[in-house]
């Protein structure tokens, strides 16, 4: 399959696009490494939810493309202890006393490496937590983010490698907020669309979004597991994924017939879920390693995935979409 690598402006920010025969994507690093458009260039069916401006996406940029959450989610009063050490998070969700979706997504990334081959085309971005005051003020680590993104034929690849170059250990939790269409065309019938996530339990939350520390069976288990409609079905829910079989979440469009499969791997124990009132024409699975407010919570690290790296370790982490159609 062709492949390509482009360097291009994105509403005045720089860019990068890959291409290859099915699919084509643009990455802005200056919007927080923001893989802010997946397009099926077949079906000429933009996949993801993209602003119509510069202006638009800073409105709310956690709702467009594929912001890099780290950490994923609330944080609540924005603080938390580790070793003696206080973390203060500033309150970015004020009513609710919370910190919410981290320190990378609104910062400039850097591009660090493009290219392409007769199949596949790639590109990484990098971030330098010393290079940030803004992350730095609130997270006092040496650490380093790599994000590889590479398209090869129907699938795209996100990898993120996060190294430690601090002398003392430090938390740490990670996700994607991916916003996609849905339906994946506007004006599309939702109830030709089914979406299922291989979850058996979710956590209970309270008034603020953040769970209470109890797991609580699915009420509808067998429909999530096998495709449901989201007609009439708000969400901002927190699932943990199932142990057993693949870990996944499934968008189906049959007004286009296409199909998304997002895959993660087993550092991806949380999902959130969110279409806010079910009526806005997107859809946010959300891949977490840990669960909202993990380092708050007084249970055991195995359940709500809070870890820890070392000095001088890496952690590598590995998502994929299929797209079939």
């Amino acid at each position: 399959m062709l492949a390509s690598v482009n360097h291009i402006d994105y509403f005045g920010e720089p860019a990068v696009s890959l291409h290859n025969e099915l699919l084509e994507l643009i990455l802005v690093p200056g919007w927080g490494s923001n893989l802010i458009s997946l397009r099926h260039k077949g079906k000429n069916i933009e996949l993801l939810r993209t602003p119509s401006s510069a202006e638009e996406y800073h409105s709310d940029p956690i709702l467009y493309g594929i912001p890099v959450l780290f950490p994923p989610n609330r944080i609540a009063d924005g603080t938390f202890s580790y070793l003696g050490t206080v973390y203060h998070f500033k309150l970015n969700e004020p009513l609710d006393h919370n910190h919410s979706h981290g320190l990378l997504y609104g910062e400039k990334w850097k591009l660090v490496a493009s290219g392409q081959d007769a199949d596949n085309s790639t590109l990484q971005t990098e971030i330098d937590s010393t290079a940030h005051p803004e992350v730095w003020s609130q997270f006092p680590h040496h650490f380093r983010v790599r994000m590889k993104y590479s398209l090869e034929a129907n699938v795209l690849y996100k990898e993120a490698i996060i190294t430690s170059m601090d002398d003392r250990p430090f938390p740490w939790g990670f996700g994607f907020h991916t916003t996609f269409r849905f339906p994946f065309r506007n004006g599309d019938d939702l109830g030709k669309c089914t979406f299922s996530l291989n979850a058996d339990t979710q956590w209970q939350l309270n008034e603020r979004m953040l769970p209470t520390g109890d797991l609580l069976d699915i009420a509808y288990k067998e429909q999530l597991q096998k495709g449901k409609s989201l007609v009439g079905h708000a969400l901002d829910d927190v699932f943990l994924a199932s142990k057993q079989g693949v870990n996944k979440a499934v968008l189906t469009d049959e007004n286009v017939g296409l199909k998304i499969t997002y895959q993660c791997d087993s550092h991806f124990g949380h999902w959130v879920v969110y279409n806010d009132d079910s009526k806005q024409g997107y859809l946010c699975p959300e891949p977490y390693t840990w669960v909202t407010n993990a380092p708050n919570l007084d249970l055991p690290e195995a359940l709500t995935g809070f870890r820890v790296i070392q000095p001088g370790d890496t952690v590598t982490l590995q998502t994929k979409l299929i797209i079939k159609g």
